[in-house]
């Protein structure tokens, strides 16, 4: 076997992998965000995840404080509070979305190119 023919099946099997890989992550959400884990990235985007859970949390601890609060000053920080960990739990939940869109568009261009570089051989053979 000469090395044309073998750049030609390792092109095969990644073409192969990467539309196997493309079918089952864009199938749904859960798949697409699991897949994100497993990037180079995969460390940031558990990281924000894990920042987001506790701004929620610390919003809905805000939220009981200030349905027991009885005077003014405490419950307009405790409305502070909530307000704040709300706005940043929502921006950390977009930038992920937006994270996970990327993703999605990279993998479409991946198997663009691979589809290019195949019509490529077939018109060069």
């Amino acid at each position: 076997m000469n090395i044309d023919e073998q750049i030609k099946q390792a092109l095969e099997e990644e073409i192969n992998e990467i539309r196997h890989d493309h079918q089952v992550i864009d199938a749904n959400p859960f798949k697409q965000m699991k897949a994100s884990f497993k990037g180079e990235m995969g460390w940031m985007y558990l990281l924000v995840m894990a920042f987001t859970t506790l701004f929620a949390l610390g919003a809905f601890y805000c939220v009981y404080e200030f349905y027991h609060a009885q005077e003014l000053k405490p419950l307009l920080a405790w409305a502070v509070g909530i307000i704040v960990l709300t706005l940043l739990t929502q921006i950390s939940k977009m930038w992920y979305w937006s994270e996970m869109g990327h993703n999605r568009v990279i993998r479409e261009v991946k198997v663009l190119e691979l589809q290019v570089a195949r019509l490529n051989e077939r018109v060069k053979s």
